[in-house]
């Protein structure tokens, strides 16, 4: 009864600080919104980022009875016709100078650069026509093979340039090439991928509204009060969490809302959504409660805890893809650095049900690694609060 009474509180002071309510409710509103404008209003399907620079040096050839091929021309207006879903699949501009091409490619203005040699119709006639081994035709791809645009672009290339060939040789009826995308991925946005990193974006912002209530409570004389009544510090932390945990919930539906007005795509259980988003309130309030043990004041509370935010966000997995920076591996998995962080595996459970489609099953590693992250901050925060702050007299 007691953290009840805490938690009702801590709520109401929460009301009344109307900068630090907004902050947790509709900052991630807007982050919405931003990234809405930014990644979100695109009609261009895929040909938006497959954008492909093509050098075309082919010479043509004339064979002996007097018919012409350019067999380079002939790909590249494949490559234009090329569509998935009624849209085209690549942006084609033909170039012709290499060197300003790697430039465009350098400025990731394009997502890679295919040289066609000059002598790739004659071999290509050639190798055709063959009965025996042939010199195969060779085009050359240029991009960052870090880019997952060039990555992407090249895989769609390799199976446009198998039919290219099988058709050629006269094989386009015995051979199907389909296309088949991830479910829920073909025709998605960056918009619809960046969401679960808002998501725990703005619940991440708990560790600063938590170590502000906590500071506060302190500076206010509750926790000289609570020596002298029958409340425990449990009833306390138990309290405050409590408080933050209600706001949490508040918080996912409106996040998610706000998206799903703005066209957000969703393929999974959004009660799994906001599980996830619920264990994460408890790292957040586990961070909340370390910081709030070495800050004085509410100014002091919110640098250390934006400095908190820095590694819990923009190192994680959260907002972007990091490199690979394994530290370990057990069974066939591998382990990062920043899987020490609760925030990456919330992220990417929230990814793998809002897009894959993901139940309960496909994302328990995420959740599992995620308790077990949650468990040990707020386990940490409540042990190191308990000393330092609680057992002062």
């Amino acid at each position: 009864m007691k953290a009840l009474l805490i938690a009702r509180k801590t709520l109401r002071e929460l009301l009344r600080e109307r900068m630090t309510a907004g902050l947790m409710l509709i900052f991630p509103v807007l982050l919405v919104g931003f990234y809405y404008v930014a990644f979100g209003q695109t009609e261009q399907g895929l040909a938006k980022y497959l954008s492909v620079l093509v050098l075309n040096r082919d010479a043509g050839v004339v064979t002996e009875d007097g018919e012409g091929w350019n067999i380079g021309q002939e790909l590249t207006a494949l490559m234009r016709e090329a569509e998935y879903e009624g849209e085209p699949i690549f942006s084609v501009t033909e170039v012709s100078d290499r060197q300003a091409a790697e430039i465009t490619l350098r400025e990731h203005k394009a997502s890679l650069l295919m040289e066609i040699p000059s002598d790739f119709s004659d071999v290509f006639v050639k190798a055709l026509q063959s009965e025996g081994p042939a010199s195969s035709a060779e085009l050359i791809l240029i991009g960052a093979p870090e880019s997952g645009d060039y990555t992407f672009a090249r895989s769609m290339l390799s199976g446009l340039l198998r039919q290219f060939a099988f058709g050629a040789a006269g094989w386009d009826e015995t051979v199907d090439l389909r296309y088949q995308f991830l479910p829920g991925t073909g025709t998605m946005s960056d918009f619809d991928f960046g969401v679960g990193g808002i998501i725990i974006f703005g619940i991440t912002f708990g560790v600063l509204v938590t170590a502000e209530v906590m500071v506060r409570e302190d500076l206010s004389g509750t926790l000289q009060r609570l020596r002298l009544t029958r409340a425990t510090a449990f009833d306390l932390l138990l309290g405050v969490t409590m408080a933050m945990m209600f706001v949490a919930v508040l918080q996912v539906p409106i996040t998610l809302g706000s998206a799903l007005a703005m066209g957000f795509h969703n393929n999974g259980s959004l009660l799994l959504v906001f599980g996830v988003g619920l264990l994460m309130s408890l790292a957040s309030i586990g961070v909340g409660l370390i910081v709030a043990c070495y800050s004085r004041t509410p100014g002091d509370a919110t640098n250390l805890a934006s400095v908190a935010l820095v590694p819990l966000v923009f190192l994680s997995e959260a907002m972007y893809p990091m490199p690979d920076l394994p530290i370990a591996t057990i069974g066939n998995r591998t382990i990062q650095l920043y899987d020490l962080l609760p925030t990456t595996h919330a992220a990417e459970a929230i990814r793998q049900v809002t897009i894959f489609g993901e139940g309960l099953a496909g994302i328990t590693y995420e959740l599992v690694a995620l308790t077990i992250l949650s468990v040990i901050f707020m386990t940490a925060g409540v042990a190191l609060y308990q000393r330092r702050r609680m057992r002062k007299g």
